[in-house]
């Protein structure tokens, strides 16, 4: 691997080959793009990128690593507009933005909501990328040493958030997360590859989809809510001026709580390193680990701001992470990645040793275009953001129709399945009673994401344990996380302790 003067001596070389003409427009036209395209709910970066590939062919490798880039880094912060504002998840990472961005929305702080999603979202991508420079002369130690162990205990980690965000009785709370467990079964046994509750259906074979069910749980079923409440707008008020919020104020969040937002950059990218685990699973994480810092002194799921800071930031800061493995190694972290890796594969760039030291260059212009797309998504998006924060002003008998159909069309773009839809207002039935009845829906989409994340990697551990291929309590990464659960179990309960008189 490089050293990190080579590091340095190619990010420089990335950065000029990115500002050449005509080289930046295919950064600044991917990102534009991404923009215009991710504010459809369900059409993400990696959505762009399977349309680009086949309209790529004749292309050079410089050119197709502006352009992913910037498809990925475009696509992020204009997915949580729409979560923000109808609590409809642009991509799976959003939904958790929207479990605080939206009540935000609600309380006549909509602009508040995106300028922090904004602000939030270009620092993370910086955090991300000054990370990944460090961390490329490492990346041959760690990434050995990350096996199943080390994958399941990181999702247990991100199990226990569940525990963590609930403020009511216990018991709902872990009656949703057994449901969302549950749900995160349906499809084939990642060991056995045997069907289960798919009703004896092919099209259930695959799963449910987290898009669908984030769509139906959240934002149809908020729209049933919005009808049943009887409010004339989605704030309940005509006038723009008194839900607008402070722009300023937002962006000064971030800074307000930079424990929250540098914790959460971190993680997204420490999560983003590990291959497989997504944008997703990071943001669900940081928001996890957010409320749990918080303690009783937050209010998060009622429009806490630090709620939108974490997924935010840990969204924004896992591209950087999730690009080592990738093109260290050949393993795609996401789904993003893996299309990455199949460009680059057509185009005759292998990942590897090779790449990461004589083509740090083209290594450091794909890197350089997320970075930008990324600060242009949250400076446009900036600019925008009176239009958008006044459309909680539109009346709900208008607003309902367009956000039904945005929910039916984001459902069907997920995998081109009409069935996804039915799925999408099955789901967004449960979710209304859920919300009627006071159940918490955290707890629900949180161990529905990190279901299938700790069943595949416990199934293998075990294997592995049995086959005497792996000692589970020898491994120190393994101690370590262990370790890190214990005391995020403990430290909840001590600080109660310490309240009680």
């Amino acid at each position: 691997m490089a050293a990190l003067s080579e590091v340095l001596a190619g990010a420089w070389e990335g950065l000029v080959l990115l500002l050449s003409w005509p080289n930046i427009l295919y950064s600044l036209g991917g990102t534009l793009v991404a923009m215009c395209v991710a504010v459809l709910p369900g059409i993400s970066g990696a959505t762009l990128m399977a349309i680009a590939i086949p309209l790529t062919f004749s292309w050079e490798p410089l050119p197709i690593m502006l352009l992913f880039g910037a498809l990925v880094g475009g696509a992020t912060f204009m997915g949580s507009t729409t979560a923000i504002l109808f609590n409809i998840p642009g991509t799976g990472p959003n939904a958790a933005t929207m479990l605080d961005g939206f009540p935000m929305a609600v309380q006549g702080r909509a602009r508040t909501a995106l300028a922090c999603s904004a602000a939030a979202s270009a620092l993370g991508s910086t955090v991300g990328v000054l990370a990944l420079i460090l961390l490329i002369p490492l990346i041959a130690v760690v990434e050995p040493h990350v096996g199943p162990p080390e994958l399941l205990m990181l999702s247990v980690w991100g199990l226990l958030s569940v525990a963590t965000v609930i403020r009511t009785s216990l018991l709902p709370g872990l009656v949703t997360a057994g449901l969302g467990l549950l749900v995160s079964f349906v499809g084939f046994d990642p060991m056995t590859a045997e069907a289960r509750f798919t009703l004896g259906t092919l099209s259930l074979q695959e799963g449910l989809g987290l898009i669908p069910v984030f769509v139906g749980v959240f934002a149809i079923a908020e729209v049933v809510q919005l009808l049943a409440s009887g409010r004339t707008t989605i704030s309940g008020s005509t006038e723009a001026r008194r839900l607008a919020g402070d722009t300023r104020e937002g962006v000064l969040s971030v800074f307000r709580h930079f424990g929250v937002f540098l914790k959460s950059s971190l993680i997204g990218t420490g999560v983003g390193v590990v291959p497989g685990v997504g944008g997703t699973v990071a943001a669900f994480i940081a928001y996890g680990e957010a409320a749990r810092a918080a303690g009783r002194d937050g209010r998060f799921g009622e429009g806490d701001i630090r709620g939108v800071i974490a997924p935010e930031a840990a969204n924004d800061a896992k591209d950087g992470g999730a690009l080592l493995p990738t093109l260290a190694f050949g393993i795609p972290a996401s789904a993003g990645t893996a299309l990455l890796l199949v460009a680059l594969q057509i185009h005759g760039v292998a990942p590897g040793p090779e790449l990461m030291t004589s083509r740090l260059d083209l290594v450091f212009a794909l890197i350089w275009s997320l970075f930008l797309a990324n600060w242009v998504t949250s400076l446009l998006g900036l600019s925008v953001v009176g239009p958008l924060a006044a459309l909680s002003t539109v009346r709900t008998a208008r607003l309902a129709p367009p956000i039904l159909l945005l929910a039916a069309i984001g459902a069907f773009a997920y995998r081109g399945r009409v069935l996804d839809v039915w799925i999408a207002f099955g789901f967004g039935v449960v979710g209304y009673l859920m919300r009627r009845h006071g159940w918490p829906r955290i707890t629900f989409i949180i161990a529905l994401v990190l279901g299938p994340v700790v069943e595949l990697n416990l199934n293998l551990s075990l294997r592995l344990h049995e086959l005497d291929r792996i000692e589970l309590w020898s491994r120190p990464s393994v101690l370590a996380m262990a370790v890190l659960i214990a005391v995020t179990l403990i430290i909840p309960r001590a600080s109660r302790l310490r309240r009680t008189p």
